[in-house]
């Protein structure tokens, strides 16, 4: 009878210590050098982290029972949250304003406007993508006439998996034209990106050439490739 008091004071005492051991503990040996400036404040069971690029702050609160987490981060323009554990995410909502990304492509660093993300289900295996349920669209496009004298429709699209990576396949139209872009991000930490405009605007034959797309008849293409990781 002794020795039962004394396994489950010990169990107490262990599930005590683990309720209050510090978030900065367990998460710090995985941060990547490049994020060094983190800061974790609180327990693992509900803690938080400062000085996160673009999202500032993010809190988390663990569920041991389902070992999941749910994260919320934002600083009133940019906001993510949903619940995250080992193999999979579901209920993520994603809203970033392009103009606060510390983009270094010229062409692109500034622009107005804002892309959203809603995945209703994801699951990974490391770093591959097995299978994705969402959508994610942008009005990019429509936010920036005075900088380009030009205007597009709004974009918008599926999100899937197809052989490990995440797909991003978004399009939109107005009465002259028909936008698409396809987004692609591998395993191996490369993105590519294949954009089609067929558009009659005369202004969209000014800018867009200069953006890198070239021309066949009314169809601009181009093709993006890089490390997104």
């Amino acid at each position: 009878m002794r020795k039962r008091w004394i396994i489950l004071a010990l169990l107490a005492g262990l599930a005590a210590s683990i309720a209050v051991l510090p978030l900065s503990w367990v998460v710090s040996p995985f941060v990547p050098d490049e994020l060094s400036d983190l800061k974790f404040h609180g327990t693992i069971w509900n803690g938080s982290a400062t000085n996160i690029p673009v999202f500032e702050t993010a809190n988390v609160k663990l569920s041991p029972v389902s070992l999941s987490a749910h994260i919320e981060s934002g600083n009133g323009v940019n906001y993510l949250a949903g619940h995250v554990s080992t193999d999979r995410a579901h209920d993520i909502d994603l809203v970033v304003d392009l103009s606060t990304l510390p983009l270094t492509d010229q062409r692109v660093r500034g622009l107005a406007g804002t892309v959203r993300m809603a995945l209703l289900d994801i699951k990974y295996e490391g770093q591959s993508c097995l299978s994705a349920d969402g959508s994610a669209m942008t009005d990019v496009l429509q936010r920036n006439q005075a900088r380009l004298n030009w205007t597009g429709p709004e974009l918008s699209g599926p999100i899937s998996c197809e052989d490990g990576s995440l797909i991003a396949n978004i399009s939109g139209q107005d009465q002259q034209q028909t936008i698409k872009a396809l987004m692609r991000f591998s395993p191996n930490g490369t993105y590519r990106v294949d954009l089609s405009a067929q558009t009659s605007r005369s202004e969209a034959g000014a800018i867009l050439p200069l953006f890198g797309f070239t021309r066949s008849g009314t169809e601009y293409k181009l093709t993006e490739q890089g490390k997104w990781r």
